[in-house]
């Protein structure tokens, strides 16, 4: 049986994997091979009890809960897609405690539904890597904190990834394409260097640059979460990836046997978010 919050949070995640719509896995399967590094963040925040302010793109809800749980704050899980609030709102059903701390608020990181200097803090995570104009919800961000309230946010860099054996070409040409179709978007897989600068030039004052590294000797399974995320979050998209002309379905297949063949092997990965915070002078 669970015996903290976490592990009976991460028990209920993967007890969802089975029911979650296909196009939600990756995000879950996310949730669940990042918990360590979303939870030492979270440890480092010193937010106020009572204090109030918002998860921005909070999906299925698992920093917004483990926020209001470690801080004894109150806390809006934002979010654009209603389906991933709803979902959030059922996996929190259990929890009675959280119920006068946590909402679940409809909302565009672009255009947040709150009114000027009305929260104390708002966090993000792995967010601005998929939004067309993450200058703009900076702003937005900038605009909605009090003033001396705090934002927190974490991202990728993909500069800061370390793989030894390499992975093979074919799985490489795969990870290349899905890369540029993010970029076709108006994501960014190396936003994660820029942030800092960008913060700084909206008005923040920065205090904190954080890379959070993930550096394993593997030997994993094939139903290993890391694995099946790394498949699945590139499976979901291949109909665009064959429609945009970035990769052909011969060139798929070839790619996911040389990654599946290398995933027992015994091999040196490490690879790093970086965990910034700033304040609103």
């Amino acid at each position: 049986m669970p015996n903290t919050f976490a592990e009976a949070l991460d028990a209920s995640l993967a007890n969802f994997l089975d029911s979650v719509p296909i196009r939600y896995r990756w995000l879950l399967l996310q949730t669940l091979y990042t918990a360590a590094s979303r939870r030492q963040g979270i440890a480092k925040l010193g937010i106020q009890p009572g204090s109030k302010g918002l998860d921005v793109g909070s999906g299925f809800g698992a920093m917004t809960m483990e926020i209001a749980t470690a801080w004894s704050c109150q806390i809006d899980g934002v979010d654009h897609d209603p389906t991933m609030l709803e979902m959030a709102r059922s996996l929190m059903g259990p929890m009675t405690w959280l119920q006068d701390k946590v909402r679940w608020i409809p909302g565009d990181i672009l255009a947040l539904p709150y009114p000027e200097q009305s929260q104390d803090f708002i966090c993000t995570r792995f967010v601005l890597q998929h939004v067309p104009d993450p200058k703009r919800a900076l702003q937005e961000m900038y605009r909605v904190l009090r003033p001396g309230g705090f934002v927190y946010i974490e991202d990728i860099d993909e500069g800061l990834v370390l793989q030894y054996p390499p992975a093979p070409p074919a799985w490489d040409r795969v990870l290349s394409a899905f890369s540029h179709l993010q970029q076709e978007r108006g994501g960014d897989r190396q936003i994660g260097r820029k942030i800092p600068v960008w913060l700084a030039q909206t008005g923040f004052a920065v205090h904190t640059i954080e890379p959070q590294w993930m550096a394993e000797m593997t030997h994993l399974e094939h139903n290993d979460p890391a694995i099946q995320w790394e498949i699945e979050r590139v499976a979901l998209e291949l109909d665009a990836l064959y429609a945009s002309h970035l990769l052909t379905p011969e060139e798929w297949q070839a790619g996911l046997e040389t990654f599946r063949d290398q995933v027992a092997t015994i091999a040196f990965q490490a690879n790093a978010s970086l965990q910034i915070r700033a304040h609103r002078a």
